[in-house]
């Protein structure tokens, strides 16, 4: 009888156990706190292990998210994080049942416009529903995962209209905010209506940072971010470099180590960005095993040492033209922003070029269109979208002209995020079809961005509401996002959720214009991510103005040339 109790003792702490280590809705009900936020995917990663790491007592999260029906991607929109308050977050966090939920439909523009809009009292947005639904209504993905596919037919069941209560951006919000621009953030399509959020203003130029409506702006820190081409586009530049002597002789094609990324310089890119490259004939090298013969990207002997064949040509101008495939971004993407100011000087320099307007999703505007320009909503897509250009695939919709089949193939050029597609490794296998190139000669590294010879980075921003008196929890909310923007500015955590990539290590970094202090290392660290440059000119960093050396920095600036 003893040995009964004991057992039945023993199986009640387990499930007891158990129960305290699983936090959903079906077993745990309301939560004691529902937090919603809304904005861009550039520091996707980070935010999900602070919440792990930080946010969450050791094992407690389960995290629910949608699929994306068209392209398959998990967690591309939506995903929400239901937890137990970790110990070191105080009083009125710590031991509490938390829902955090993360909204980047839209990207970054949707963690500013809709927040402060309407005078401060937001836009309603959806946002996923996970209290109310039981277990069924959701697909296991793994160990407290959960996922499920939404789209317009079930809209209604997994989504609910909620204002955003902080914004989180991979940029500052003042270069979003630039009304008639590129930049300024546009309201995509609803799920449920399918129609543009209503109430959106168009002509807001700043955050308010005083008054009633006043809002809080906590810069987090920088972001590695890249420009990437489809594998075959990879191989025929790494082909042509070759030939050219920009790339030494030894290199094998396709290989992936720092050493054998192909490279285009920032006017050839911007040429790229604004349009101005229009087909791929129009780029040449001179080929120094050859005589100094000039020859086009689509010669035949480059094509054979690269291995692959040539892509779609068009058939509208009748000169058969290989057209050059431009992945920008919606309007509002962080992604978009920093490389237009970073290859464009665009919006704030006067006279600077604009990016190339987008194409339509038709194959008669595509196939018409030297360059073809595609934006899309968001990181994830981008990738996918350079799948569908190297596969010759239309999942993304993006890529509508038929060929055979099936549809054109592409040589494209699309900017995203450095920490993306890193399952490739060194001899260039695995990963998804598309890849990284060097700017400037330098691979999207920390360390090249630390000292100061990867150009194509910027800080990102968390706001919210200062106060808010009609919110009885306001206070708390606010302790919450103040630790997860103060975590996605740490060393600490940089170094766990940053990716080594086969070229080096990339993805989030602290600096030292930080107000806690952080000291950059000589030789840098990457296990202890600072970077010594700052866009920070005044209280705030402005992803528009060229970076400079931090003469404020913790024992003083100095900086590593390599």
């Amino acid at each position: 009888m003893n040995k009964l109790n004991t057992l039945a003792l023993a199986v009640s702490l387990l499930a007891g156990t158990q129960a305290a280590y699983a936090l959903t809705p079906w077993t745990n009900g309301t939560p004691d706190l529902t937090v919603y936020t809304s904005g861009g995917a550039a520091q996707d990663k980070a935010y999900g292990l602070v919440v792990a790491n930080t946010l969450a007592a050791s094992g407690t999260v389960d995290t629910f998210a949608d699929v994306d029906p068209a392209t398959g991607t998990i967690g591309g929109r939506w995903t929400a994080y239901y937890f137990t308050g970790n110990a070191n977050l105080g009083a009125g966090l710590a031991g509490k049942k938390i829902l955090l939920e993360k909204r980047i439909y839209g990207a970054a523009g949707y963690g500013v416009v809709p927040l402060i809009a309407n005078s401060g009292n937001g836009i309603a947005l959806e946002q996923l529903k996970v209290i109310g639904l039981g277990s069924t209504a959701w697909v296991a993905n793994g160990a407290k995962q959960w996922k499920q596919t939404i789209s317009s037919t079930n809209a209604t069941k997994y989504l609910i209209k909620a204002i955003s209560d902080g914004g989180f951006l991979g940029v500052d919000p003042d270069i979003l905010l630039k009304p008639k621009t590129e930049n300024y953030p546009l309201p995509v399509n609803q799920l449920i209506t399918g129609l543009p959020e209503g109430n959106w203003s168009l002509t807001l130029t700043s955050v308010p940072k005083t008054g009633t409506n006043a809002f809080t702006v906590v810069p987090t820190g920088g972001l590695v971010y890249g420009v990437a081409v489809t594998l075959d586009l990879y191989k025929v530049l790494q082909a042509a470099q070759k030939r050219a002597g920009s790339l030494p002789s030894s290199v094998v094609i396709g290989n992936y180590d720092e050493a054998s990324l192909p490279n285009l310089n920032r006017n050839v890119l911007a040429s790229i960005l604004a349009g101005k490259i229009q087909n791929w004939e129009e780029v040449k090298i001179v080929d120094k095993t050859a005589g100094n013969t000039v020859k086009t990207l689509l010669d035949s002997s480059i094509l054979a040492d690269a291995g692959v064949t040539a892509p779609y040509k068009e058939a509208t101008t009748g000169n058969n033209l290989t057209p050059v495939a431009v992945g920008r971004r919606n309007n509002g993407a962080a992604i978009g922003a920093v490389a237009y100011a970073k290859f464009l000087n665009y919006p704030s320099t006067a006279n600077s070029f604009p990016p190339a307007s987008t194409v339509a999703n038709t194959a008669v505007d595509e196939d018409a269109s030297l360059p073809i320009v595609k934006s899309p909503g968001g990181a994830a897509d981008t990738g996918n979208l350079l799948k569908d250009w190297q596969n010759g695939t239309n999942a993304t919709g993006f890529n509508n002209v038929p060929d055979g089949s099936a549809y054109a193939k592409r040589w494209g050029v699309a900017i995203n995020s450095a920490d993306r597609n890193n399952a490739v490794t060194a001899t260039g296998t695995g990963g998804d079809p598309w890849r990284y190139i060097k700017i400037d000669g330098y691979a999207p590294t920390l360390e090249n961005v630390a000292a100061g010879d990867y150009p194509h980075w910027a800080e990102g921003a968390v706001l919210y509401r200062t106060a808010k008196s009609t919110d009885a929890l306001w206070a708390t909310k606010v302790k919450l996002l103040k630790a997860l923007a103060d975590d996605l500015g740490s060393p600490t955590v940089a170094s766990s959720v940053n990716t080594t990539q086969a070229w080096g290590k990339t993805g989030i970094f602290a600096t030292t214009a930080d107000p806690r202090g952080f000291t950059a290392s000589i030789p840098f660290n990457t296990s202890n991510p600072v970077v010594a440059l700052t866009h920070k000119n005044g209280v705030y960093p402005h992803a528009d103005i060229v970076p400079v050396g931090d003469t404020n920095a913790a024992g003083g600036f100095a900086i590593q040339l390599k």
